[in-house]
């Protein structure tokens, strides 16, 4: 078995660097001019199909996959909501265009450079700070996540070290092609990604329900968990609040305000294609949410068949700690699957976490460099020093990103501190972003007033909420307390703003 592994795995990853190499070369030959706009947004040329992959492939990562399988693990098909909320949040993007076209309408580069259009300067400045730390805050456990999943896939010991060293040998790849290329060699390797990701998790849940039949699952989460396994509403660790969080934040946030996604928009060569590929792609953000929460499913029933209905205690769980229900479904895999798949599978998941890896690191890095960097320097066009300044972003994002998945000891699942940890940027970035989009009232002074005010989404984290002593207060209620506050700031100071407006003139 461990020989057919190793075949496997040095074949998997020897096709995959070569196509990856292919690929990069094509993409570097037909690039554009090397401007701003080909480096930032691909020379605003990707087409309806590309379009959806790239899209697909960012939001389909391995953080996705394991955060969703541990979804499925602990609340067994209740968990679905989660699918099912970003389908209708997507498609009411798709059909609308809320925010992603008009946006693609105003010719910008970057989502805060619409901020400096609408607001100002300072406003820019100020937002793309709170969209990056917000952002990378959320990326800070990918790598170590990503290093969990594949180690214990493959069978090693957690503490054996090669967690570590797994997480330096995948930032250093990612971190090299996604320097090298910029956004275009990002949507190029997003094509086969998608692909690969797309193909490899259909594999694993025709091959576990082999193994695991579809009956014996919902047998064993009826018996474990009861109607709850089954209601998001009865849930313990759902519940109505929890379930209209999920339309907001797996629904409309993921994908008209997250930066990573809505970014793909101002790739996308029209505003038509724009919401053809949001229409179309929302069968993907439900996939992406359903697919591994069922395989996480089939892994409760796995290990519930052999201790009696109940995985607690495992004893090929127990010695992962507090991490074992986010490898559960990965051990599972690892067991369960012929030595030559799990080597196959294992090269997919590596895929799955270069095409959210190489989109999150571009993106934030990016967002500093031309609407942080550049503005404070006064060298928003200057090409050459742009370039230069987000590949130096790229890689102290990427050294952030190690340090923090080394140091972090929160108790919320995976999905949770994702949730709570971009509210910081999205509580405020939907009202600020949607407001001057669509209200004309709005004002610079409001703008920073709803920034300010939907920064209070931190207080969702779970050391942070320990720290305020509201340990029994949600973070969906935070997260809707926040937006709340923002929108109540920006409204309340826009008009307040328009008010003092006359006065003002008439003493000058």
């Amino acid at each position: 078995m461990a020989t057919d592994l190793t075949i496997s795995l040095a074949l998997g990853a020897v096709a995959y660097v070569a196509a990856l190499a292919i690929i990069l070369r094509r993409s570097s030959a037909q690039g554009g001019d090397g401007g701003l706009a080909d480096f930032f947004v691909s020379g605003r040329d990707v087409g309806l199909w590309t379009g959806i992959a790239t899209l697909g492939a960012t939001e389909i990562g391995l953080i996705t996959i394991a955060y969703n399988a541990q979804k499925g693990f602990n609340d067994g098909f209740a968990a679905f909501h989660i699918g099912a909320a970003a389908f209708v949040g997507c498609v009411i993007v798709g059909l609308t265009g809320f925010v992603v076209a008009p946006l693609r309408r105003t010719g910008v580069l970057t989502i805060p450079e619409f901020y400096g259009q609408r607001y100002g300067q300072d406003v820019r400045v100020f937002g793309a700070t709170v969209m990056a730390l917000g952002g990378i805050l959320n990326m800070g456990l990918f790598l170590k996540v990503a290093a969990l999943f594949i180690v214990a896939m493959l069978g090693f010991e957690p503490g054996s070290g090669i967690v570590n060293a797994l997480m330096v040998g995948l930032l250093v790849i990612a971190v090299a092609y996604t320097a090298y290329g910029g956004i275009r060699s990002v949507i190029a390797t997003d094509i086969l990604q998608f692909v690969m990701i797309v193909a490899g998790l259909a594999v694993a849940v025709v091959a576990l329900l082999q193994i695991i039949p579809l009956g014996e699952a919902v047998r064993a989460v009826s018996a474990a968990k009861g109607s709850a396994g089954f209601d998001p509403f009865e849930a313990e660790s759902f519940g109505a609040t929890y379930v209209l969080w999920m339309v907001l934040v797996a629904g409309v946030v993921s994908s008209a305000i997250w930066p990573t996604a809505l970014s793909r928009a101002l790739c996308i060569r029209d505003e038509a294609t724009v919401r053809r590929v949001y229409l179309i792609s929302s069968l993907v953000f439900m996939g992406r949410m359903a697919l591994p929460a069922f395989i996480g499913v089939l892994a409760f029933a796995y290990f519930a068949a052999a201790n009696g209905g109940n995985p607690a205690g495992d004893p090929r769980l127990v010695h992962f700690g507090g991490d074992a229900d986010l490898v559960a479904t990965a051990v599972m895999l690892g067991e369960a699957l012929p030595a030559w798949l799990v080597g196959l599978l294992a090269i997919v998941m590596f895929a799955s976490f270069m095409s959210t890896q190489d989109g999150y690191l571009f993106c934030w890095s990016s967002i500093i460099a031309r609407d942080i960097v550049g503005p404070l320097t006064r060298r928003t066009e200057d090409a050459a020093f742009q370039i230069k300044a987000t590949r130096y972003g790229i890689v102290a994002i990427a050294l952030y990103e190690l340090y923090w998945g080394l140091i972090y000891q929160g108790r919320e699942d995976i999905w949770d501190y994702l949730a709570v940890s971009g509210a910081i940027y999205f509580c405020s970035g939907i009202v600020v972003l949607a407001g001057g989009l669509y209200w004309a009232r709005a004002t610079r002074r409001g703008a920073i007033a709803a920034l300010i005010a939907g920064f209070s989404a931190i207080a969702g984290l779970g050391p942070v909420k320990e720290a305020l002593g509201m340990g029994e207060v949600s973070a969906p209620v935070i997260g809707f307390a926040a937006i709340g506050l923002s929108a109540g700031a920006f409204v309340i100071v826009s008009l307040l703003d328009e008010r003092s407006a006359p006065a003002a003139n008439a003493g000058s």
